[in-house]
């Protein structure tokens, strides 16, 4: 039964995965019986091997794939078909490619999308855009083309995308992949001073030792391991055992 508390108490799960299982149509199966929960304010890494399954359970979290098995609730609303709008505006996704958010001829027209898309006046908009950048520090960048940005700017601008919606909750996938150094530090820095639950999928241990303070392990479409990260990335064993190094 769908459950519609508000998002405002602070018992309620930020995150709530039952028994999820799912399998592509080619027979793929890519989560098996996956369980967790994420309270508010939460920062979770979801680590494992390629294949393991972190991009497909993201997906889930705002409706774009469908369990085969089991129930996912953001902020105690089931992701099902009547409450896909309000699960949306809720959870921020963030893809691994910056250039699958960023489609519009300019920044602002990019980051006023997704407002403009619940209906908000253009002053509402506005004042969105306005904020969105502004925490991402990009306030200076809305009048430009976002495919002529740098990588690392592509990434705050599709950050900025989703806050732009006001989400409680941010998914991201390998944020800090194809960065360099000096890009990657600031989105880490970025990312530190958000406030929003996080759940971040990632192959980038360094940043999940200093930004994530509980991890998730997946293998093999399982969650094989949940725990401080300090405890689980000093845990040689567990780490090569699913292709993990600290």
């Amino acid at each position: 039964m769908t459950q519609s508390l508000s998002v405002n108490l602070p018992h309620q799960p930020a995150i709530e995965v039952v028994g999820l299982s799912f399998a592509y149509p080619d027979g793929n199966h890519a989560l098996r019986d996956v369980s967790f929960t994420v309270l508010p304010g939460e920062k979770v890494a979801l680590v494992g091997p390629n294949g393991a399954g972190k991009s497909t359970l993201i997906l889930h979290l705002n409706g774009i794939l469908r369990p085969t098995a089991g129930t996912v609730r953001v902020h105690g609303l089931e992701v099902q078909d009547g409450n896909l709008k309000r699960v949306r505006a809720l959870v921020g996704l963030v893809f691994q490619d910056p250039d699958d958010q960023l489609f519009c001829p300019t920044v602002f027209d990019d980051v006023a999308f997704g407002p403009l898309y619940q209906g908000l006046s253009e002053d509402q908009v506005r004042e969105r855009v306005a904020e969105a950048l502004a925490a991402v520090h990009m306030s200076e960048y809305g009048s430009r083309i976002s495919h002529h940005l740098s990588v690392g700017e592509k990434k705050r601008i599709a950050i900025a995308t989703v806050l732009a919606m006001r989400p409680e909750i941010l998914a991201l996938d390998e944020p800090t992949a194809d960065l360099d150094p000096r890009a990657r530090r600031g989105l880490i820095q970025l990312l530190r001073e958000l406030p929003q639950t996080m759940l971040v999928a990632t192959h980038d241990i360094r940043m999940v030792a200093e930004l994530l303070p509980r991890t998730l392990i997946m293998d093999g479409g399982k969650i094989v391991a949940d725990g401080p990260t300090e405890e689980l990335l000093n845990n040689a064993d567990l780490l090569a055992a699913h292709g993990l190094e600290k």
